[in-house]
């Protein structure tokens, strides 16, 4: 979100999970046997962000665990999965059952290159797992490692890295695909292909030509919550038309950033999303709503108030309110039959931005406090629980659908 850092969906069930399939809106139809279905259901495909990249606390040298803000709180929250490395099988296991107990039925990976340890992670100990099959899985492409710096990025890396995908993963029969076509989520595309002049209208070009089967999903959506006057900029459709679909990643930025944690932060995230939807659209371009349960990345950056998971204006709201009210007001009524009816989630297990929604171990005391030396620089003196299991039940409760 801040890091510098299908489809036609029919009924068809395979094993636990459904094939995700859809009807992309720049390909033609596809050929029978490329999992070309009619619609048959208006509910909601689930996919949720997924990161490979933790490891193991280490006796000596850096414990990337600390830049999860909850280890920081008065009573330390972890994972139900303990402080785990991505590489254990039991961990790998433990998150596939969570992402079915959730209805989740894929997830965008973060990828950062070949040879990469998301790479080598994710196809030498997820994708091998007996049981990673339950779930169907895209990549998604995380631009700032791949393209460099805002102001001037570099393209070399685009088409090699499309190959490098395209012989390691795309002919996977667990890649998710739309109407046969492999699924790509591309990180920014709002900051790295709009209005960046030629080489990267190019690097899209380049993109077509040698790669048409890519379902290209962009990043693209984005509605500043910070704005004085808190009008929506625009969003345009020269933008949309560049991608297949078109999704918004940061979730914070444009609600409970600028809003807090109110019922208006979710109102403008819908009247953002509505409009994107209808300008997408209107150049053949599909939407995918996406939410989030709350942001707190106090223990990596500065600069982002965290935010707490509950209405701050609304008395004896209870945590996990904001990402029910997120998933009935803004997805719901958002969902795009073009795209499937996906529904993102930001994140499955982002603990360095708390964004995740993987189940922590429940066991503690909720926390208003922390162990900084003014007591409140992590939780800004918000309330944070340990909540469990909740954030998946509630997934499952509002998208629930029969397997």
């Amino acid at each position: 979100m801040m890091r510098n850092g299908f489809v036609v969906f029919g009924l068809v069930l395979c094993g636990l999970l459904a094939q995700a399939c859809l009807s992309a809106s720049k390909a033609e139809p596809a050929e029978a046997g490329q999992n070309g279905v009619e619609m048959q259901s208006s509910e909601p495909v689930i996919g949720a962000y997924y990161y490979p990249w933790y490891l193991k606390p280490k006796l000596f040298g850096e414990n990337r665990w600390k830049r999860a803000m909850r280890l920081h709180l008065e009573h330390p929250q972890k994972p139900m999965a303990g402080l785990f490395d991505s590489r254990d099988a039991g961990v790998i296991g433990e998150h596939v059952e969570q992402s079915i107990r959730g209805n989740i039925d894929f997830w965008a990976v973060s990828w950062w290159g070949p040879g990469s340890r998301t790479d080598d992670v994710f196809k030498d100990h997820v994708q091998k797992h007996p049981d990673f099959d339950k779930l169907k899985y895209a990549m998604l492409y995380e631009s700032t490692g791949r393209f460099g710096k805002f102001a001037d990025p570099s393209y070399d890396k685009w088409i090699p890295d499309l190959q490098y995908l395209k012989d390691t993963y795309f002919d996977d029969p667990n890649y998710l695909k739309i109407d046969g076509r492999p699924v790509l989520f591309v990180y920014l595309t709002r900051v790295y292909f709009r209005d960046k002049g030629e080489e990267a209208d190019k690097a899209l070009r380049q993109m077509r030509e040698l790669f048409p089967e890519i379902y290209l999903v962009g990043d693209d959506v984005f509605y500043s919550s910070m704005r004085a006057d808190r009008k929506r900029e625009g969003y345009k459709a020269e933008w949309a038309k560049q991608f297949d679909a078109v999704t918004a990643y940061d979730i914070y930025g444009q609600s409970i950033k600028g809003f807090g944690g109110t019922q208006a932060a979710i109102d403008y995230l819908s009247g953002n999303y509505k409009e994107a939807k209808t300008i997408a659209n209107s150049v053949g371009t599909a939407f995918m709503p996406a939410i989030a349960p709350g942001y707190n990345d106090t223990a990596v950056r500065d600069g982002h108030p965290g935010r707490a998971r509950y209405f701050t204006d609304v008395e004896d709201s209870q945590e996990g309110d904001i990402f029910r009210e997120m998933i009935r007001q803004v997805a719901l009524p958002n969902l795009d039959e073009d795209a499937g009816n996906i529904l993102m989630v930001t994140s499955f297990n982002e603990w360095y931005e708390d964004s995740q929604i993987e189940a922590t171990a429940g066991t503690e005391k909720p926390s208003t406090t922390d162990k900084s030396e003014s007591g409140t620089f992590y939780t800004g003196g918000q309330r944070y629980v340990d909540y469990g299991y909740l954030y998946l039940d509630i997934l499952r409760e509002e998208t629930i659908r029969e397997r």
